[in-house]
């Protein structure tokens, strides 16, 4: 399947609004954060005594990919196989996942409380470097993938489409 941008996604069946989310977030997510997690491991080992260092990231990262992906695992055991079943119900496991992503986005507030707001500091690495920006597009891929399924996808189930 060819990638949708998040407006052919809003607008795409919910077959392949699904099939959107599993291979563009899901897939993403898992195959980024170990690598983010490596490179803050990395980062907080060579400037474990400068200041400006993202103290707690390491832990953080790994406390958000376990929470992540049980998260992620639910939904695709739970409610996307409900949808290819096309047996799908507004229950709570909806009310369970939107709960969730209030705990996600917990957590990226956490991650910009300790990267100072994702800035660098002038003298930063080029592992630095690419741990910022990793993290910057972790950021826009979980809003984007949150209102696709809060915004889109949720409402449709609930809405009984």
């Amino acid at each position: 399947m060819t990638e949708l941008d998040e407006y052919s996604a809003a607008k795409a069946p919910t077959a392949k609004l699904v099939s959107h989310i599993l291979s563009r977030y899901h897939e993403t997510h898992r195959r980024e954060l170990p690598e983010l997690i490596a490179l803050a491991r990395k980062v907080e080992t060579s400037h474990a005594t400068d200041p400006n260092t993202p103290h707690g990231l390491t832990q953080t990262l790994e406390a958000m990919i376990a929470d992540l992906d049980a998260h992620m695992r639910r939904e695709e055991a739970d409610l996307f196989a409900a949808i290819k079943a096309g047996s799908v119900s507004a229950d709570g496991s909806i009310a369970s996942l939107r709960n969730d992503h209030d705990g996600h986005e917990a957590t990226v507030n956490r991650i910009a409380a300790i990267t100072h707001g994702f800035r660098l500091p002038d003298y930063a690495c080029r592992a630095w470097a690419r741990l910022y920006a990793g993290l910057g597009k972790l950021v826009e891929d979980l809003d984007e993938h949150r209102y696709l399924e809060e915004r889109v996808l949720f409402p449709r189930l609930e809405a009984g489409q």
